[in-house]
C-alpha cells in the first residue's frame, strides 16, 4: 500500500518562505501528516514532516520568453517524469501551491486523478494578477487570497490573510 502524503509545490525566494510559514501551522493542525514536495530547483525545504523532495526547473522564463520555446520538451519531459515518480510511489490526497508557475502542470495532472487542489495566491500580489493566479483560479478546489485588494480579480475567493 502506497503512503498517503500531501503534495507541496513551491518556487524559491517568497513562495519558499510561504510555505514554510504554512507547513508549520499544518503541522499544528493535522499532527502527524507526511508531506513530499516539488520544488524549482535548488529551494528544498528542510523539515522533518517532508519525506521526499522533487527539484525541477522553473515553469517558464520571466524574462527570456522567446527561450521558453527550447526549453519547452526538456521540461515537460522532466514533468511527466517527476508525476509518473509521484504517482507510482505514494497516494497524494491533496496539492497545495503557494504560487509559482510550477504548480500548473502538477496540478494539471493531479486534478485528471481528482485529487484536491489548493492554491494560495502569493502575499506579493495587490494590485495585479500572478501568472500562476489567473491559470490556477480556474483549476483549483480551493484558491485563497491574502490580501483583499484582490477579491476585484478572483471574486470566487476564499480571504485567509498573511501566512
Amino acid at each position: 500500500m502506497k503512503p498517503k502524503v500531501i503534495l507541496l509545490i513551491y518556487g524559491s525566494g517568497g513562495h519558499k518562505a510561504q510555505m514554510e510559514k504554512l507547513l508549520t501551522g499544518i503541522n499544528k493542525e493535522f499532527g502527524n501528516v507526511s508531506f513530499i514536495g516539488i520544488s524549482e530547483s535548488e529551494a528544498s525545504i528542510i523539515h522533518p514532516s517532508i519525506i521526499e523532495t522533487f527539484e525541477q526547473p522553473p515553469f517558464r522564463n520571466k524574462y527570456f520568453s522567446f527561450m521558453n520555446l527550447f526549453s519547452i520538451p526538456r521540461k515537460y519531459y522532466n514533468f511527466i517524469s517527476c508525476f509518473s515518480k509521484i504517482n507510482k510511489n505514494y497516494k497524494v490526497l491533496s496539492v497545495i501551491s503557494t504560487g509559482p508557475g510550477l504548480a500548473i502542470p502538477f496540478s494539471i495532472l493531479f486534478k485528471l486523478k481528482k485529487t484536491k487542489i489548493v492554491f494560495i495566491e502569493t502575499w506579493s500580489r495587490f494590485e495585479t494578477q500572478s501568472y500562476a493566479g489567473k491559470v490556477m483560479y480556474r483549476i483549483a478546489d480551493k484558491f485563497y487570497i491574502q490580501n483583499r485588494s484582490l477579491f476585484k480579480f478572483y471574486p470566487k475567493a476564499i480571504y485567509s490573510g498573511l501566512l
